[in-house]
């Protein structure tokens, strides 16, 4: 063949096995929640060491008659030591890849793969008896290693790439076809570089570059998650900046607008004090009305509070607190309201979070006002508290009504709330998340039309255990 197409042929089969390793590397895996982003590491090692052995077997081709003989035993050694390193990358993809695909395939791939590592250090062995070899038991051992390793890794890869691309599919994940492809052009690349000699036609080396090509071009497209993840994620950290500066804002007016509504509301009521002394009592009426502007004044003063306890988050005379203590703090304030329901508590009690017992009663009441709300008249609730090393965990469930998606997704937006006018002022469980919050913790909403709601709280321990 022609050395400069001979040339040509190498160099881009080379780049691509290049280009293959730069997509993987130039990939930020930060954001990502899929299990192969931990095993693409391998897939690179595979792409540049791959690229630097058929570069390297460009030069050996082309300058093969100028080597000086007493070089040649130790150039052969080095291609297939650069051969076998290439594709151990690829065998070591394999092996992580059947470490995160379901049973039984993991089971049977990672089997498959030791075997084959094995066979071929034997096999390797048995090569290497002698001082010297001759240039045919190097052909014959770069044969094997091409059969064994080439093809045996080329082949596992493929097959567990395209098992994790259809995992995906059956998550209707659509990106999952292209891992499908790709596992299809590495078998594809497999055949032709295990199976098929270079020697057998010219064509050879061009079908392994496009056989390559196609595993480029499907990779390439199947990681393009990871840069839609990464997107999702910026958009979502984004968007909690704005949220966090919006409730910022509402949380400074709120101070302002609940200073200024207390003292018309206290004058208000004042007013009607006295007012309801100089009405007759033989005026029922006028008493009816005068007890609905209370309720009234009495409400707008319980918002005002609800919108300071919002605004004020001091934790600056946190203690350690023993969370029964608080269960059962909430439990006597609420008592009124949980004697028709079934209350469930295990809660050891050693268990206790640093931070203020008010503010964590104040958590615990509006959670179980919210679980009341939502079940039916002798309905159970649950409440759950586990303890390690890290953190303490509060599980309330309720066994409701529930929240649809649309719900759960605003369960925790200011003055959204789905309970009627006049019982719900949509601050409950912001006000819960702060609280959560300025007490190293997170909170977590799962619920369910029809089921129920259960509140997942998970206060980090900061150099803390639990006695």
């Amino acid at each position: 063949m022609d050395t400069f197409i001979i040339f040509n042929i190498y160099l881009f089969y080379g780049l691509v096995f290049f280009t293959i390793g730069c997509v993987v590397v130039f990939r930020n895996f930060k954001y990502s929640q899929l299990s192969i982003s931990s095993t693409l590491w391998a897939l690179a090692l595979f792409g540049f060491s791959h690229a630097f052995h058929e570069w390297s077997e460009l030069y050996v081709i082309l300058f093969r008659d100028e080597l000086p003989n007493q070089y040649q035993y130790v150039v052969q050694w080095l291609r297939l030591i650069k051969l076998s390193l290439s594709f151990a990358g690829l065998m070591i993809f394999a092996w992580l890849l059947f470490r995160i695909i379901p049973k039984p395939y993991s089971k049977v791939g990672q089997i498959i793969t030791a075997l084959i590592v094995v066979t071929y250090t034997l096999v390797m062995l048995f090569f290497y008896q002698g001082t010297s070899l001759l240039a045919d038991t190097f052909s014959e051992a770069a044969s094997y290693t091409r059969v064994l390793l080439g093809f045996g890794s080329a082949t596992l890869a493929g097959i567990g790439i395209a098992i994790y691309g259809y995992q995906l599919r059956q998550e209707s994940h659509e990106y999952g076809q292209y891992f499908i492809a790709t596992g299809f052009g590495l078998v594809l690349y497999g055949v032709l570089a295990g199976l098929v000699p270079t020697s057998f036609h010219s064509v050879v080396p061009v079908l392994r570059t496009l056989a390559a090509a196609l595993v480029l071009v499907t990779l390439y497209k199947a990681l393009k998650i990871f840069d839609i993840e990464k997107e999702a994620a910026t958009e979502a950290k984004l968007k909690r900046a704005v949220e966090a500066d919006k409730y910022k804002a509402i949380g400074h007016l709120a101070m302002g607008v609940a200073h200024e509504i207390n003292n018309p509301l206290a004058s208000s009521m004042l007013a009607l004090d006295l007012l309801e002394r100089k009405v007759p009592q033989q005026q029922v009426g006028v008493a009816d009305y005068i007890q609905r502007a209370r309720l009234g004044i009495d409400r707008a003063s319980v918002i005002s509070k609800e919108l300071l306890t919002y605004a004020r988050a001091d934790l600056s005379h946190s203690q350690k607190v023993y969370f029964c203590d608080v269960i059962e703090g909430a439990k006597q304030l609420l008592s009124h309201k949980l004697a028709p329901y079934t209350l469930t508590v295990n809660c050891d009690n050693n268990v206790y979070v640093t931070g203020q017992k008010v503010k964590l009663e104040e958590l615990l009441i509006n959670l179980l006002n919210n679980a009341i709300d939502a079940s039916d008249t002798n309905g159970s609730i649950d409440i759950n508290v586990a303890a390690d090393e890290q953190a303490v965990v509060v599980e309330i469930t309720d066994y409701g009504e529930g929240m649809d998606k649309q719900t759960l997704t605003r369960a925790t937006e200011l003055f959204y709330s789905t309970k009627p006018i006049g019982k719900g002022t949509g601050l409950g469980l912001a006000i819960c998340e702060q609280i959560v919050s300025n007490h190293h913790g997170s909170m977590q909403l799962m619920s369910a039309k029809g089921v129920g709601t259960r509140v997942l709280i998970n206060f980090t321990l900061r150099n803390e255990h639990n006695g």
